[in-house]
C-alpha cells in the first residue's frame, strides 16, 4: 500500500481540516472553525517544509518550496478571512 510517501502530514492537516469543519457544523462560530482550517493548512505548509525529502509527503505537489509558499499563502487567506469574520462583532 506504501510507495514510499509519508502519509502522517497529509492526514494531520486533513484532520485539522475536518475538526474545523466539524466544530461549525456542530454550533461553534464560523470564524472559530474557519481559523481551525487556517491553522491546520498552515500546519501543512510548515510539515512541507520539515519532511525529509527522501520522505516525500503527500503534500507534495510541485516543489518544496512552492508547495510551502502557496499553502502558506492560503492559509494566510483563511486566517485574514476567518478575523474578518470578527470585526464587525467587535466595532460594530
Amino acid at each position: 500500500m506504501t510507495n514510499g510517501k509519508a502519509w502522517w502530514p497529509y492526514l494531520l492537516v486533513l484532520a485539522g481540516a475536518a475538526v474545523g469543519l466539524g466544530s461549525i457544523a456542530m454550533g461553534l462560530p464560523a470564524w472559530a472553525g474557519s481559523l481551525i482550517v487556517a491553522v491546520a493548512v498552515l500546519v501543512g505548509a510548515l510539515l512541507r517544509l520539515v519532511t525529509p525529502g527522501h520522505h516525500e509527503s503527500m503534500l507534495a505537489i510541485r516543489r518544496r518550496r512552492t508547495d510551502a509558499v502557496t499553502y502558506g499563502l492560503l492559509g494566510t487567506v483563511l486566517a485574514l478571512v476567518a478575523v474578518s469574520l470578527t470585526v464587525p462583532r467587535i466595532f460594530g
